[in-house]
């Protein structure tokens, strides 16, 4: 067997990453194109974002709030939000997906993460709706920076922790199903 120069060994180390890298933006740049350019426009988003209305309207319901939607607005006699585009965890849950796509790990190990991680950023989007909410009735003077400087970065980085929990997951079993073999 020949040996690998450390330069060959470097160049091949990084393959992976490049690979993920490509992978990633070959996913997000047409898939943002596309939601930017035409689906923020549509009937669909917008019931999209009324569903989000409704259902964050019925957590809050079950918090004894008198809340309820009105297309997408969360109306109660405290406080009205309305549900509009970048209120709808579709950002982060496009990156995660495109990041598990990308990922140098087996088919297998990737699919189950797809619906899983979409269903839970989504879930936390109504998290972060019902807290917005909150924030207007109880605390209303922290409603921009808790919607604009607290939950924007905190939801990206909550995508991207999610992919990386899941990554390292991943790459260990695979690791482990590889050593089990060899």
């Amino acid at each position: 067997m020949k040996n690998k120069t450390p330069a060959a060994s470097a160049a091949a180390s990084r393959r992976p990453v490049l690979r993920f890298v490509v992978g990633f933006l070959v996913l997000i740049v047409p898939f943002s194109a596309f939601f930017y350019g035409v689906l923020v426009k549509t009937a669909v988003f917008e019931s999209y974002l009324a569903a989000n209305a409704s259902a964050a309207a019925g957590l809050l319901s079950l918090f004894g709030e008198e809340a309820r939607a009105s297309g997408t607005l969360l109306q109660s006699p405290e406080a009205t939000l309305e549900i509009r585009h970048g209120c709808d965890a579709i950002l982060p849950t496009a990156i995660f997906l495109a990041a598990v796509l990308a990922s140098p790990v087996p088919w297998s190990r990737r699919w189950p993460a797809l619906p899983i991680g979409a269903a839970l950023l989504l879930s936390i989007n109504l998290v972060r709706i019902v807290s917005l909410y909150y924030t207007r009735v109880h605390i209303p003077s922290w409603f921009h920076t808790m919607h604009v400087d607290v939950w924007q970065p905190a939801f990206i980085f909550l995508a991207l922790a999610l992919w990386l929990f899941w990554a390292l997951r991943a790459v260990r079993a695979r690791d482990g199903a590889n050593a089990a073999a060899a």
